[in-house]
This record gives structure tokens, C-alpha cells and sequence, in this order.
């Protein structure tokens, strides 16, 4: 049977999800992908091969990837699912973001959903429990999963989540974040290839980390302090976002790159980040963490700080107004 497992490629969330997935179907093929139209219509071309290619039955396996209310990303989807169901094809989404009603709806004729509303729960251990409930080593990483998803602190992580941030800088990167999820998948979570990438890695991250501190700038809006600071493609932008709220006390930390991406931590619960996400292009995520695009020139500063406060201020008016309804 052929099963294809598309994951989130920018956290360990991600890649322990697809990792379960191969321990589950070892056969499957495994595609990473990130956020938005771009991503969704690359999907669309894998199941559309795969389908035409063969009449032998199979499986898309959907982990780590939200849907959003932009009707053209639901009915890219719709067209997606439509072909597989029509080849017999079965499909199966699980993710742990909020969704909204709509995308529910429109999407469910077509899919299993397997979704966590509340949010207490990583990708991977919706997908440990899905298909390998009481798997020894599927239950290990699903909890690592969990520690780094939701900055738990209560076991030892290796530094993968750094190694797939650093692994996006390479032109092979997915054949990268592949072998990745197949090490993991036989319980390999580090080795010496691992380690000799991580060393040349913390020498560009250290380097990376003075240089953009030296760009943050530290804004109040309606007694909500944001720290906006200029990312790097060396910088894993969650742990970093800790170590800007130790160094700061700041409310909230806005990492934005030269490659049009936004990603949103909340320090406290005084704002949430999904809110603010849902003010920006493509945006979506948790209350907690949440990322987006922005228009405006990556390299005029002014203008994306601007762009990111106005977002930050909408979330707030639009907060403020439910209240008092």
C-alpha cells in the first residue's frame, strides 16, 4: 500500500510526527512542508502523482499542518482530497492548531480529521495515539515533542529543533530533514554526523545572536511590551525568544527575517499569539507561539516594525471590543 506523510518542517513537533508516521509505515513516502498557498498546492502536486501513477490503494497522512479560513486554500485542499477519494484513497489529518468552523466544515466529507481544540496537545502524540498507542519508542518521542512544543522543561532535548533550523540553509535540506525523521524513527536521536553539524552550527548562531540583539527594539503598546528584533537564518527563533524574554521581561517577542516571515512568542498571557497571527498574512499557530508573513520590504526596518505594531494594536481594539460587548 503507498502512504505519503507530509509534516510541518520547522520544529521537532514536525519531524517526531513524521517520525512516528515511518514507524508506523515504514514505506511511506515522506514530504516536509511549511505554511500557506505555496505549500498546499506542492501537496497537491505529490498526491496528484501519486494517485495517477497507480491504481494501487493508499494513504495521505497529514501531521503538524493547520488550515486557516482563506477560502483558497480550502478549496485547494477540497480539489486535493477530491482526486485521492475518487482513486479509493484514504486521508488522514491530525494537528493540534486551532481551526476555524469553516475549514472544519468543508473539509470533513473529504478526511478523517483527528484534531485537539484546546490545544493541550502536540502533533506527534495526536499521531502516537492514532496509530501506535502504547509503541515504546512512538510514545518517546511524542513526549519530547510535547517538552519542546510547549517549553515544559521537564526532560533533556537534544538540540535537533537548532540542527533542522540549520538544515534549512542548505539546498538538500529535506533530503536532510528526511534522514532526520528516519534516525529518529529507529530511536537514533543523536550521533556524530548530528554532532559535527551542530558544532559548525553554534559558531554561526553565537555569531548570528550578537548581531540581531544589537537590532531589537523594545516598543509599549497599550502597557503590552514588544521586543521586535531582525532574525537570522542561524537562530532558532522559539529558544531564542526565551532567551530575549530573560534578558528583557518584555510581554512579547516579534522575530521577523529577510524572507518575509513573522514569528510571534508570548511571554505571559496578556495578549495571544494566534490573535495577533490572524491580523497578518497567512498567519495561524497557538495563544501561546504563532508565525505569519508580512508585506512590507524585509530590509526597511521601519516599515515591518510598523506593519507588525499595527497587528499587535487590531488584536488589542478587537480584544478590548468583545469585552465590552
Amino acid at each position: 500500500m503507498k502512504v505519503i506523510i507530509f509534516s510541518h518542517e520547522s520544529d521537532l513537533d514536525g519531524l517526531f510526527s513524521a517520525a512516528i508516521g515511518l514507524i508506523r509505515y515504514p514505506q511511506a513516502r515522506l514530504v516536509f512542508l511549511n505554511y500557506g498557498a505555496e505549500s498546499f498546492i506542492r501537496m497537491r502536486g505529490f498526491v496528484e502523482s501519486a494517485t495517477r501513477s497507480s491504481q494501487e490503494k493508499g494513504i495521505v497522512v497529514i501531521s503538524d499542518l493547520g488550515l486557516s479560513s482563506d477560502p483558497s486554500l480550502i478549496d485547494t485542499c477540497r480539489e486535493t482530497f477530491s482526486i485521492a477519494k475518487k482513486k479509493n484513497w484514504s486521508i488522514i489529518w491530525i494537528d493540534h492548531h486551532p481551526w476555524p468552523e469553516n475549514a472544519i466544515q468543508d473539509i470533513e466529507p473529504y478526511v478523517e480529521l483527528v484534531l485537539d481544540s484546546v490545544s493541550s496537545k502536540c502533533a506527534a502524540e495526536l499521531i502516537y495515539e492514532k496509530f501506535l498507542s502504547g509503541h515504546r519508542l512512538a510514545e518517546k518521542l511524542a513526549s519530547l515533542a510535547h517538552t519542546m512544543d510547549y517549553f515544559t522543561n521537564d526532560q533533556y532535548l537534544t538540540p535537533t529543533s537548532e540542527l533542522i533550523k540549520y538544515y534549512h540553509n542548505f539546498p538538500d535540506c529535506y533530503t536532510r530533514l528526511i534522514n532526520l525523521a528516519q534516525k529518529s524513527s529507529h530511536g537514533i536521536l543523536w550521533d556524530i554526523e548530528m554532532q559535527t553539524d551542530y558544532n559548525e552550527y553554534a559558531l554561526l548562531r553565537d555569531e548570528a545572536k550578537e548581531r540581531v540583539l544589537s537590532t531589537m527594539r523594545i516598543r509599549d503598546i497599550h502597557n503590552i511590551k514588544i521586543a521586535f528584533i531582525q532574525s537570522s537564518p542561524f537562530i532558532q527563533n522559539s529558544l531564542f525568544s526565551d532567551e530575549v524574554f530573560k534578558k528583557t521581561g518584555v510581554d512579547l517577542a516579534m522575530v521577523y527575517g529577510t524572507d518575509g516571515r513573522v514569528s510571534i512568542r508570548r511571554n505571559n498571557n496578556k495578549i495571544s499569539c494566534n490573535d495577533i497571527a490572524a491580523n497578518l498574512p497567512e498567519g495561524g499557530g497557538h495563544i501561546f507561539a504563532a508565525g505569519a508573513i508580512f508585506r512590507s520590504n524585509p530590509s526597511d526596518i521601519e516599515s515591518v516594525i510598523l506593519e507588525l505594531e499595527r497587528a499587535v494594536l487590531t488584536t488589542l481594539e478587537s480584544t478590548d471590543t468583545d469585552a465590552n460587548l
